[in-house]
């Protein structure tokens, strides 16, 4: 009788990137679109705004890909486009990952904002808790243990907001950056 043996099968996210979109040390991400309005919202008339689902599929792949890596969007279209239209594109997808780059700016300054406000009332709670330890009345004690406890909450709040909300912020702000230098290039298939 033969055993069975339990191979396991391992998938590593690095040799996946290489073989499917690492051409010439770059990072190229294919876009097939069938018109040229594919591209755009559907009700921007104005044509000014990505669509969310080019922008999500791009961002879903430059995800994992490397930081170090340069990105090429490859734009599939099987007709021959003018070089308005060319520069067109190029200036709507430019505009939308710097607006994401700005919205994530602001988001990082809030949270900075919301850092110290947490640090500053953290202190004054732990300080108000040294205050009440050192007072003689029947609460005293009680409610200097509340603010100690409630002036920890408040500082370990600053600390989630610094150390992880922050980091993550900043990851992506650097994935987006990705995608705003990213060069885009017009492939026309027959």
């Amino acid at each position: 009788m033969r055993k069975k043996i339990n191979h396991k099968i391992r998938y590593r996210e690095k040799d996946y990137v290489q073989k499917n979109y690492i051409r010439d040390g770059k990072a190229v991400i294919p876009i097939k679109i069938k018109k040229l309005d594919d591209l755009y919202m559907k009700h921007d008339y104005l044509k000014l705004d990505l669509s969310d689902e080019v922008s999500n599929y791009i961002e879903e792949i430059a995800y994992i890909i490397p930081r170090h890596t340069d990105i090429v969007l490859e734009v599939h279209y099987h007709d021959e486009i003018s070089e308005n239209q060319q520069k067109r594109i190029k200036k709507v997808f430019k505009s939308n990952y710097g607006s994401d780059i700005d919205d994530i700016d602001y988001d990082i300054r809030m949270h900075n904002y919301k850092a110290i406000i947490l640090f500053l009332f953290g202190a004054f709670l732990i300080f108000m808790s040294f205050i009440f330890n050192t007072l003689s009345f029947t609460l005293a004690g009680f409610i200097a243990e509340f603010f100690m406890i409630s002036g920890w909450v408040f500082v370990w709040d600053m600390v989630e907001t610094i150390s992880i909300t922050r980091s993550e912020l900043i990851s992506k702000r650097i994935n987006k950056l990705q995608l705003y230098d990213a060069d885009i290039t017009f492939i026309f298939d027959d």
